[in-house]
């Protein structure tokens, strides 16, 4: 069982194990006799390798959904400080980014979590940019039709102004024709009533 897993923000699970030979480091360590040192050295990075390809096949499942990689947690900078800087001719680094695992230390595992931190937040906002800029579309539909609503409505306004007008000026031809029959009649006197 890995040692922990972080999810994270798209759901997946980032699977970080501690799993490190220690017994085979001291020895390592301890060991003063030039040649039975370097002995020890190769069966340390050899059984750093088998760590490696231990998490590799038991912790990176993109079908069940954990992340393409995995994180190999080496609990002391001294003994990170050892693996990359004087034994770098065992390529333990090169090895394990074949494998797809990233190895950190307690400096570098906060570094590490802090960098996935930003990329997925970076992957969140392209998201809801993405989003935004969706919505944006739908609203900018919806704007062009109130815009052509707004136009059938001036244009039925526009109509109704017209034939208020035109409305306006027949009455006024009306009453003035009312008002000429009523002048003729005038003149011949009606009967009163």
């Amino acid at each position: 069982q890995v040692d922990a897993v972080l999810r994270l923000p798209n759901d997946l699970v980032l699977p970080i194990d501690s799993k490190f030979p220690l017994d085979a480091y001291s020895a390592y360590i301890e060991e003063r006799a030039e040649g039975t040192k370097v002995q020890k050295m190769r069966e340390l990075v050899q059984r750093i390798k088998g760590e490696i390809d231990d998490i590799a096949a038991k912790y990176i499942k993109p079908q069940e959904d954990t992340t393409d990689f995995a994180l190999m947690y080496i609990p002391a900078e001294a003994v990170y400080y050892e693996i990359f800087f004087n034994m770098k001719e065992a390529k333990i680094g090169e090895y394990a980014q074949s494998k797809k695992i990233i190895i950190t230390s307690p400096n570098t595992l906060y570094l590490t979590l802090r960098v996935i931190e930003h990329w997925f937040k970076d992957v969140t906002v392209g998201k809801k940019t993405r989003e935004i800029v969706k919505r944006l579309g739908a609203i900018l539909v919806d704007g062009k039709k109130l815009g052509e609503s707004f136009e059938k409505l001036g244009k039925h306004i526009e109509n109704v102004r017209s034939s208020y007008e035109d409305s306006e000026k027949r009455l006024d031809l009306l009453s003035g024709k009312v008002e000429k029959v009523i002048s003729i009649g005038g003149e011949t006197s009606l009967p009163e009533a």
